[in-house]
């Protein structure tokens, strides 16, 4: 009796594990495919330098066609405004292309958003897993790429 209990526990938290699984796998696809999720940055690797983890929020906003971006920059920046004090990567403008693919062997997204500023263009490029994890890397022409490390989440509501 006490087998066939522990057995039947077995089964019932493997098919709950599936069944989370399966709720992130199609919840994280809801969020790419339909441009409503935040990238939470967890560490940054400059394109000269090794990796630093990060301990405040720093994050990538996609909400339909408007892109938020609130990073910190570490590198090489190849032209700044004079007396400038402002740093690392902030904007807030619409995507000038937003293109997603997903990779049946590797399963996982590959995400392609290109976005102009009055000062600067960034190419930025999301490789994310069905678990949520990511990584993202974002280049300009007034600055080193940069790569960072962090979570695909929902936007707050």
């Amino acid at each position: 009796m006490k087998q066939f209990t522990l057995f039947m526990l077995m089964i019932m938290l493997s098919l709950g594990m599936g069944y989370a699984q399966d709720k992130t796998e199609s919840t994280i696809q809801e969020m790419i495919e339909g441009k409503q999720f935040k990238f939470t940055a967890r560490s940054v690797t400059p394109l000269s330098g090794s990796t630093i983890n990060l301990t405040s929020t720093y994050d990538l906003v996609v909400d339909s066609s408007l892109v938020e971006a609130w990073l910190p920059f570490y590198g090489r920046a190849y032209q700044s405004d004079y007396g400038s004090t402002e740093g690392g990567i902030k904007f807030k403008e619409e995507a000038k292309l937003y293109e997603v693919k997903y990779n049946e062997k590797k399963k996982s997204y590959a995400v392609r958003i290109e976005v102009d500023t009055a000062k600067d263009s960034y190419k930025i490029y999301i490789s994310a897993g069905e678990s949520g994890y990511a990584s993202m890397s974002i280049s300009s022409n007034r600055k080193q790429s940069v790569s960072y490390y962090g979570i695909i989440e929902a936007l707050d509501e």
